[in-house]
């Protein structure tokens, strides 16, 4: 399994073995996106193919309408991850620049098949928009790809409470506190990695030690708590845990950039849970908006609810 940042690169490399190539932007890879990577896998097991992911690191309107591009779910690395996770023997992770925005709709495929001589087949969202000005849909890419003998899978929506996934909808709901929403839509619990920097000590100080990242992904969740699990890097275990994203506004003033403190509920070795490991918090619950509290007494008694509540949460489930 490998990532490749050039599509001519990964066609050389694989001239000799039929390429079957799912293509989309794939940010949050969710439940919709997935069912185009399982199309994806299925159309090349039955020719003994191999399944690949064609994506791009930013959002396309980044380079299209700068400033104006939504906020990505994931970063390049994780999206990468998930995509291999799903099945894909390869990612393609080209930028998005002025050579592929320029390419006609009537020549994409052609441009593809270039690049890749060893394509076999195409798999897509029915939503699917290519080619300059985005004017070529799915009806038009298999009327072009079966020109040249390309077969085209075009994949319906994944449907959750009557209407669509999509990265839209989740962004929505992330920003409003709809973790368990977010969650239905991926597919997996909505999970922050990172590694952990020194803090203050102040959770130590008022007795809920916590361990700290300075996260700030594109697309942020609220401000808040959530209950979760933690787990460290090349462990299986998971911890329920408890974790503020936000400002800290009770015990910092002017923090101008959001913090991920995470609290185990589960007593830690701290000779292992320190400084520099790396982790992973998956949010499954949100408790409670972020709040400033009047005095430190008011937030240990809040700390203190909110760790029952999500102990509460996530016992249901182990």
């Amino acid at each position: 399994m490998e990532i490749i940042r050039s599509i001519e690169e990964f066609g050389l490399k694989n001239k000799n073995q039929s390429i079957v190539l799912a293509i989309g932007m794939f940010d949050g890879v969710h439940l919709g996106h997935q069912q185009v990577l399982a199309a994806t896998c299925q159309s090349s097991f039955q020719i003994s193919g191999l399944a690949a992911a064609f994506t791009f690191p930013k959002h396309p309107a980044s380079y299209l309408r700068p400033g104006k591009e939504p906020p990505l779910l994931m970063d390049a690395s994780q999206k990468a991850e998930e995509l291999l996770d799903c099945g894909m023997k390869a990612v393609v992770m080209r930028e998005f620049n002025r050579e592929f925005s320029s390419v006609e709709a009537e020549d994409f495929v052609p441009f593809l098949k270039d690049r890749i001589p060893s394509l076999h087949g195409i798999c897509v969202g029915k939503n699917f928009r290519f080619g300059k000005d985005r004017v070529g849909d799915s009806e038009f890419l298999k009327l072009k790809s079966e020109e040249i003998g390309i077969n085209v899978e075009v994949i319906d929506s994944k449907v959750l409470d009557g209407e669509a996934i999509s990265s839209s909808r989740i962004r929505i709901a992330l920003a409003s506190g709809g973790i368990e929403l977010v969650n239905e839509m991926l597919g997996r619990p909505y999970s922050v990695h990172g590694i952990v920097q020194p803090g203050k000590a102040m959770g130590r100080k008022i007795g809920f030690p916590t361990l700290n990242l300075d996260w700030e992904p594109q697309c942020r969740p609220v401000y808040g708590v959530y209950a979760g699990f933690l787990t460290r890097e090349s462990s299986a275990k998971r911890l329920p845990a408890v974790a503020n994203y936000g400002l800290r506004p009770t015990v910092e003033n002017q923090a101008l950039l959001p913090r991920l403190e995470i609290h185990s509920i589960e007593e830690l070795d701290h000779m292992e849970w320190k400084t520099g490991i790396f982790l992973k918090m998956e949010l499954c619950h949100f408790i409670r908006a972020e709040k400033k509290f009047d005095s430190l007494d008011d937030l240990k008694f809040q700390i203190s609810k909110d760790r029952e509540q999500a102990r509460e949460l996530l016992d249901k489930l182990s």
